[in-house]
């Protein structure tokens, strides 16, 4: 059989596949595998179709590979040595001795150090594995390859349990981290041994060169020369990223297959051109003893090996080094026309070096975007377009690349979507002048800067780098600015995913076709497969189904509560549209956004792009941080706030964004009217203008001084108590005339002081939902509360073990549903046993998902 690379590796894909699915349904993938399995044989016993040639070699090369990656991906996935560290130490407040080596570059922030360690030892007991270690400031005295003692705590990695968020523990386990280790400072570590070897040298070079980008450029320029030129993102502001992802060029930050591919296409043309000022008898003889071009690829490779360990040696910059060097080894072999084979043999080989890559979105996005580009390359050069002039070259070259970026943007936009519920459509055209800009001016100027600091002890070009950089950064600021540059689509699902790249396949191949029948003839027939055109209208009228099916539904109101760790928020969508935001959660310094990183993409999910109201309980980090972000990528109609407390820290840039973007402002208080919004009357119960709190704590007094707001709909009444405490429940109680609710947000994350006996029992709700982080410091929820609460008849929820919540108001109910309840869990290899149920409770799982809002 000839070239059977592209088979084999599409069959251990589908391997790799079928594993992840039979660790979450053993017995359906089990049964679906040995169905295919016997279809490949009826085809083969009776000569069917594409198998009547090599029947058995043929079956062969689906059966073997496909069983190879089931395996692979089984104990890439649920193995682990007798002697790993989660076997051993289960996570605890324990402060434990750990021995190991420093196993990548150190990712650095202005004030933190991170970085992942193999570990030797756990307080002299022998163990195996990886962790990701955490330093609370900026470190310069560990690097590759250095064998420490560190002095921290065990956790488990924790991200947020909502729909459609991203999977933090999963991310860190697909690279074989399951425990990561808090480190206070550097005085907890101790150096046993420095690291050895070039990669240690080259690390210390890339340091050196690091420093000399902080000493001699500024700003957002210097940070953006750090991430492009060496892999440092750490100084890159969250408003940056923002703009590079609204421009639609966010690849072009993290060092990947664009920057490699751009620093291949520089050394091989630097090295052509050197060729080229050989004397010419000279060059005339290395041209009967070889092409020059080869020599050309020979040299390029290694310089790319060196620029990719310079840049940190990131698994990412490694896949895209692998496939760089089949594109090499392609016109090395004189296999130019044998892209997609090459391409092939580089995705076989890092998906059996790496199984898990697969649902990796470095190598999704970077092997789908080459993918891409391979076949618009593939067939423009079958189409042999007629350039006589070269005016003509460059029209037909300046084609090439509106098609290339528009062929690019089509396949990888709701991929991109799918992780960062954003698409850009000003990426179309700033693609076009933004990659050349970095690949001719930024990154060559700032490489060949750093490279001459390592031999001057000063980095040269200091000022041309500073005006570069920040030119380039204009540039995108520019784009990013454009109208309609972005949009903040939902998440599509998987399914939906898989639908649409079947109609873009299908597309593609019967556009193919038409173009080689039309201007190549006499070499392709003009027959046209009528198999694309049926991939096309099924997969079409699908996707039109999957688009309108959520407008078909009847919308009801709910309310949720996502999981936005210690921090407060809920969002409540009547059934008219009305959406409403109560609180937006926050960290006390917002190092970590949650605005933008957590409760944004929520409401995207949501559907939610414009909130009529946004209240704020009162000015908090954990109620107040998150919403700044919020109010600055919504169309927010209104804001209610208490008006107290404004000399609280953030205050001022929370009321600066509602400045800014012109939004409605109310100061409210417990004597004011109702307030119809949509279907729903809103009221606030408290604080009143006469209240005063006297706690002798300042921050108690704070939260007894918040806002509580009772919406009634639907003949529901639904209370919101922000932190309120003890004193401003007996106010509460003494000023409102009814405190009977169906649905109760528990004061101050179920803290012990609040929730009084009397509150409880005047309220009597029958649902109450505790917001509140996993393992905070402050111990919320208090089960002394938890346990009044269900005294009363109320069934409780917590966000730290439900993760959001979502309550649906029914005619005769409220159904309450929680995110754990929707996502699939594994089975355990070793408990066979276990497997039936299981599996059983991930198809519920996938019923409760496929019904719930």
């Amino acid at each position: 059989m000839q070239k059977p690379i592209i088979p084999l590796t599409l069959a251990y894909i589908a391997g790799l596949l079928l594993g992840h699915g039979f660790l979450y349904f053993p017995y359906s993938i089990s049964i679906l595998a040995l169905l295919c399995l016997l279809t490949i044989g009826l085809f083969t016993w009776f000569d069917i179709g594409t198998f009547r040639r090599s029947a058995p070699s043929r079956s062969l090369l689906i059966i073997l590979p496909a069983l190879a990656g089931m395996a692979a991906y089984l104990f890439s996935a649920g193995w682990l040595p007798p002697d790993h560290y989660t076997r051993m130490f289960p996570v605890d407040a324990t402060l434990h001795e750990l021995t190991g080596r420093i196993t990548s570059p150190l990712d650095r922030d202005p004030d933190r150090t991170g970085f992942a360690m193999e570990l030797h030892d756990i307080g002299g007991t022998p163990v195996s594995g990886t962790v990701r270690v955490s330093v609370r400031e900026e470190l310069r005295s560990v690097g590759y390859g250095d064998t420490i003692r560190i002095s921290g705590k065990l956790f488990e990695p924790r991200g947020f349990y909502n729909p459609g968020g991203f999977d933090y523990a999963g991310h860190l386990a697909r690279s074989g981290v399951y425990y990561t280790v808090s480190v206070k400072g550097a005085d907890k570590i101790e150096v046993l041994s420095r690291g050895t070897g070039i990669f240690r040298k080259v690390q210390d070079w890339r340091e050196r060169i690091r420093q000399g980008f902080l000493t001699s450029t500024s700003g957002p320029g210097s940070a953006l020369l750090q991430a492009m030129v060496l892999g440092e993102e750490g100084r890159l502001t969250d408003k940056v990223r923002d703009q590079f992802m609204a421009a639609g060029v966010t690849h072009i930050i993290s060092i990947s297959g664009s920057h490699l591919g751009m620093v291949a296409v520089l050394c091989f043309g630097l090295m052509r051109g050197l060729m080229f000022l050989m004397p010419e008898r000279y060059y005339h003889r290395l041209t009967l003893c070889t092409d020059p071009e080869k020599i050309a690829a020979w040299l390029t490779l290694p310089l790319v090996v060196f620029y990719t360990l310079l840049a940190g040696g990131q698994v990412a910059t490694i896949r895209s080094l692998v496939m760089i060097a089949a594109g090499l080894l392609a016109l090395l072999l004189d296999r130019e026309s044998a892209l997609m084979h090459s391409l092939a043999l580089a995705a076989l080989g890092i998906l059996i070096a790496s199984p898990q890559a697969i649902f990796d979105i470095s190598f999704q996005l970077s092997y789908l975007s080459v993918l891409v580009i391979g076949f618009v390359v593939s067939l423009w050069n079958e189409l042999r377009f007629k350039a006589e002039t070269r005016l003509r070259k460059i029209r037909n070259s300046a084609l090439l690349l509106v098609i290339i970026s528009l062929a690019t943007g089509l396949a990888t936009g709701p991929l991109v979507a799918h992780y960062f519920n954003q698409i850009s459509l000003a990426g179309i055209v700033s693609n076009m002048i933004v990659v050349p800009f970095a690949g001719v001016l930024v990154v060559p100027l700032g490489l060949a800067s750093g490279i001459l600091l390592l031999f001057i002890h000063h980095l040269p070009l200091a000022g041309t780098n500073q005006f570069v950089s920040d030119l380039f950064v204009n540039v995108v600021v520019y784009f990013s600015r454009l109208p309609f540059a972005e949009f903040h689509p939902p998440a599509p699902g998987i399914f939906w995913l898989v639908i649409y790249e079947l109609f873009l396949f299908s597309f593609a191949v019967h556009a193919r076709e038409r173009l080689l029948a039309r201007f190549n003839p006499l070499e392709y027939s003009s027959r046209i497969s009528s198999a694309p055109v049926i991939g096309m209208a099924c997969s079409g009228v699908l996707l039109a189904l999957l688009i309108m099916l959520p407008a078909m539904t009847r919308q009801r109101t709910t309310i949720s509560f996502p999981d936005l760790g210690q921090g407060d928020s809920a969002l409540i969508r009547l059934s008219s549209g009305t959406t409403i935001l109560i609180d937006g959660g926050g960290t006390r310094d917002n190092h970590f956004d949650i605005g933008r990183r957590v409760l944004a993409p929520y409401l995207w999910n949501k559907g939610v792009y414009r909130l009529d109201l946004v209240i704020l309980s009162h000015p908090h980090p954990d109620h107040m941080n998150g919403l700044v972000s919020i109010l600055n990528n919504f169309d927010v109609c209104e804001v209610w706030e208490s008006g107290r407390d404004t000399d609280l820290p953030g205050y001022d840039e929370f009321s600066k964004a509602v400045a800014a973007k012109k939004i409605m402002r109310r100061t409210v208080a417990a004597d004011g009217p109702p307030v119809m919004l949509g279907e729903a009357t809103l009221r606030v119960l408290h604080p009143g203008h006469g209240f005063s709190a006297h706690d002798r704590q300042a921050f108690a007094a704070e939260n007894n001084r918040s806002l509580v707001v009772q919406v009634k709909s639907e003949g529901r009444t639904l209370l919101f108590t922000g932190d309120i405490g003890l004193t401003a429940e007996k106010d509460l109680m003494r000023t409102a005339k009814e405190l009977k609710t169906d649905l109760i947000k528990v004061p101050h994350h179920g803290s012990k002081s609040s929730s009084g006996d009397s509150f409880v029992s005047a309220a009597r709700p029958a649902v109450g939902v505790v917001t509140v982080g996993r393992g905070n410091l402050y111990r919320h929820p208090s089960e002394e509360i938890i346990a009044r609460y269900t005294r009363s008849g109320a069934t409780v929820y917590r966000t730290d073990t439900g993760g959001a919540i979502t309550v649906t108001l029914q005619d005769d109910r409220l159904d309450t549903v929680q995110w754990q309840e929707r996502v699939l869990r594994r089975v355990e290899i070793r408990k066979r046993l276990a497997w039936e149920e299981r599996e059983q409770e991930n198809w519920k799982r996938l019923w409760i998902r496929a019904k719930a809002p």
